[in-house]
């Protein structure tokens, strides 16, 4: 994952990968082993700053930042991360003071000109403070920094209608920006670029944290990765209460707890999505597998039955009906079951390592190993196959020392 020598950089790429995760402990720890290499390095004291920061630390922030600044008084990012952690102090006028030396780099800064602003009204110079945010909005209308502060600020002067104005814009500005980072994420995570395809969905949560799509994906992404359920539903919770009836949420939630074998609870997911969708294909096929997996066979069919109805060439409905027939033992309406959503899709792994391993149940050892071939062509790392391929081979060979040492 990392690079091989442990050096500063190892620990900085580490500490950013936690970072994007969330795991914001982990990320200190890693960037404290940098710091161990090499106390001065200004990158890993900036990280350090600024998860400090998101940890609501501000104090030892603005030590770190301060370390950031010791190599190069004039860098910009830990001069505004130092004035706004300043300004979480209530410490105004020194964050304005720190934000202004920006201003000296850079006229026009307009992160710098929002935090001063943001401060100046704190002190309570509101007309000062609107015509800093104006400045800024005047080069760039869609500014959602200064069009949240300009908002906060019109609230403190009492401009309760102006307020919700300009609070209504910039909600929809970030709801736009976040969404399209988001897409950026999907797309990667359509092309198995599970650890980039995180970071943006982070970068979309840290514009809008209600984007509902985002939660949901960063949910999805975690529990790929091997995270627990106390880190992956905060993100499906939050979903659920911006929108209660949210079917993604509440399948992923169900998924989990039937993978970690709370099939109750899984059951009651499904069945939440079920109330707001009846017709939920996904739902109801998964639902008959919870079920079966709480001994209730017959109610397990009645609902996998019910997905098929619904569409009879879902792939993923059919297999479902193929686990829970394969448990069942009946491998001749398995096989059929198998050879249907074949004919759908000849390319199905699932399908053809079912059809595979219900024949090798029958003892239709030479069939197994001709599906188990197909299956290890189109997926060469299928650990499973391999294993029950070679089981397949052992039963074949045994078969024939049996009929030679019966012709003698």
């Amino acid at each position: 994952m990392f690079e091989r020598t442990k050096n500063e950089w190892y620990f900085i790429n580490k500490g950013s990968y936690w970072e994007s995760y969330g795991e914001y402990r982990k990320a200190l720890s890693s960037y404290g082993k940098a710091l161990d290499i090499n106390p001065d390095s200004a990158v890993a004291n900036l990280r350090m700053a600024e998860v400090l920061y998101r940890m609501g630390r501000y104090t030892d922030a603005v030590r770190r930042f301060d370390a950031a600044l010791t190599p190069d008084p004039q860098r910009i990012d830990a001069l505004l991360g130092r004035g706004l952690a300043l300004e979480k102090m209530g410490r105004y006028a020194e964050a304005i003071a720190c934000l202004r030396k920006i201003l000296v780099i850079d006229a026009n800064n307009a992160e710098a000109l929002v935090a001063i602003a943001s401060s100046e009204s704190l002190l309570g110079r509101h007309d000062t403070a609107i015509e800093l945010l104006d400045t800024v909005l005047k080069a760039k209308s869609s500014h959602t920094g200064a069009l949240y502060t300009k908002s906060t600020v019109l609230g403190r002067m009492g401009r309760d209608s102006d307020a919700i104005f300009y609070l209504e814009r910039a909600n929809k500005k970030d709801s736009a920006a976040s969404n399209e980072i988001y897409q950026k994420g999907r797309k990667l995570t359509i092309q198995g670029k599970h650890g980039e395809a995180i970071r943006w969905y982070t970068r979309a949560l840290e514009i809008d944290p209600k984007n509902k799509d985002a939660l949901v994906a960063k949910a999805w992404t975690l529990d790929v990765a091997g995270f627990p359920i106390k880190d992956v539903f905060p993100f499906l919770d939050k979903v659920l209460e911006i929108d209660p009836k949210h079917i993604d949420a509440m399948m992923n939630k169900g998924l989990i707890y039937d993978r970690k074998g709370l099939f109750k609870k899984a059951v009651e997911c499904f069945d939440h999505v079920l109330d707001t969708d009846p017709n939920n294909v996904r739902a109801l096929y998964s639902k008959g597998i919870s079920l079966y997996s709480l001994k209730k066979a017959g109610a397990a069919r009645f609902f996998c039955e019910c997905a098929l109805l619904k569409e009879p060439d879902n792939v993923m409905a059919l297999g479902s009906m193929i686990w829970l027939l394969d448990h069942e033992k009946e491998y001749e309406k398995a096989l059929r079951y198998c050879d249907k959503t074949l004919k759908i899709n000849p390319d199905y792994v699932y399908a053809l390592s079912y059809k595979a391993k219900i024949l090798m149940s029958m003892e239709r050892y030479g069939e197994s190993l001709e599906y188990y071939d197909r299956v290890l062509v189109m997926d060469p790392e299928n650990k499973r196959a391999t294993y029950h391929r070679e089981r397949v081979k052992e039963k074949i060979s045994a078969a024939k020392k049996g009929s030679f040492f019966k012709g003698f």
